[in-house]
């Protein structure tokens, strides 16, 4: 069983952010917005390219960390933004998978 209290370091991945002229803001901008969401189990540690978020959670699950980001993101624009959330563990994975398919095509 994993221990909730222990730091796990995720990323979150927000749809439709700084596509041609609609939903813009800046990376600065996007930091202080998802900063406002931090509390003692979440801590936001960085905008990658506006649209990626890599934060760091304990006791709350990814799917809460998206949650809060939808809630917050939604609001200021004035339109429901969508984000998924994944542990940079499985995201490393994947890229592990995706450098290991490459060598054999």
């Amino acid at each position: 069983m994993k221990d909730s209290s222990k730091w796990q370091r995720g990323v979150a991945f927000v749809r439709g952010i700084n596509i041609y002229k609609t939903r813009r803001i800046s990376q600065k901008e996007m930091l202080n917005l998802c900063k406002s969401i931090e509390d003692e189990n979440l801590k936001i540690i960085k905008v990658v390219k506006t649209d990626n978020i890599i934060f760091e959670k304990r006791k709350i699950h990814y799917a809460e960390v998206s949650l809060r980001l939808e809630k917050i993101l939604s609001d200021y624009f004035k339109e429901k933004i969508y984000v998924t959330s994944r542990s940079l563990k499985t995201v490393r994975l994947l890229a592990k998978i995706d450098s290991e398919m490459s060598k054999n095509a």
